[in-house]
């Protein structure tokens, strides 16, 4: 690996944009959904499609109030609190076996890793979640824990995207100049917070599974309203977009 050779720092969503995570997670919180429907009562309903539409880049707890619009009466604390923790457990299992890297992208971080470039991660989801994803991607040689930031886990209370804190902390923590960061997000959300957090440069991302095609350029554009200077379908894209 070179020294470290330019100013830019490229910061990168965790699921739907380095590994293809979204379609499997998603389905599995799908099932526990429809779980949780007979249990408590009163869930707005959503097909497999739907959900993934809906649902992609939110934490399980926001899906909840989601799908249950009187969720503080229908669910109590300690019933959303359980059922995180299960959506939590189930996803890993599946993911920890069949999660796979975004097409393109270990081509990618070789050459950002070979040339130079500062990159990390940083995601909403759970250090055991982003582990587990990493591993069955085969993508771990890439980040190592330094390079790794999760709303969940790193800062002392939880504060996901559409929040700017995670990435304010990544860029604290990689003693990076906000302005000069670079944000690769598939999600709305995603993109929001690195508006908000200030980021210099955002780029959507439109390649995973979890985004028909379709759809990707209503996606694309959705990306594009909410921030995003630029959108693209192969990750190899970025390496020319960094010259």
């Amino acid at each position: 690996m070179k020294p470290l050779q330019h100013d830019k720092v490229i910061l990168f969503d965790h699921d739907g944009t380095v590994v293809d995570s979204e379609t499997i997670a998603l389905e599995s919180a799908w099932k526990l959904t429809s779980e949780v429907a007979r249990e408590f009562p009163g869930a707005q309903h959503y097909e497999l499609e739907d959900f993934v539409k809906s649902f992609a880049g939110k934490p399980y707890r926001e899906i909840l109030k989601k799908i249950y619009p009187d969720s503080l009466t229908t669910l109590n604390e300690g019933d959303i609190d359980r059922l995180v923790a299960e959506e939590e457990k189930r996803a890993i299992e599946r993911l920890s076996v069949e999660a796979k890297a975004t097409e393109g992208t270990p081509e990618v971080l070789s050459y950002l890793r070979d040339d130079g470039f500062q990159y990390a991660l940083v995601s909403n989801s759970s250090f055991q979640r982003l582990n587990a994803c990493l591993t069955s991607a085969a993508l771990t040689d890439y980040f190592p824990s330094e390079q790794i930031f999760s709303a969940h886990d790193s800062l002392p209370v939880g504060r996901p995207k559409p929040l700017p804190d995670i990435y304010l902390h990544a860029v604290k923590c990689l003693e990076a100049e906000v302005s000069l960061c670079v944000a690769i997000e598939d999600s709305i959300s995603g993109v929001r917070a690195a508006v908000a957090a200030g980021i210099g440069r955002i780029i959507g991302y439109v390649g995973g599974t979890h985004i028909s095609e379709d759809e990707r350029k209503t996606r694309a554009e959705a990306l594009e309203s909410a921030g995003a200077e630029q959108v693209i379908e192969r990750m190899q894209d970025l390496i020319e977009l960094l010259k």
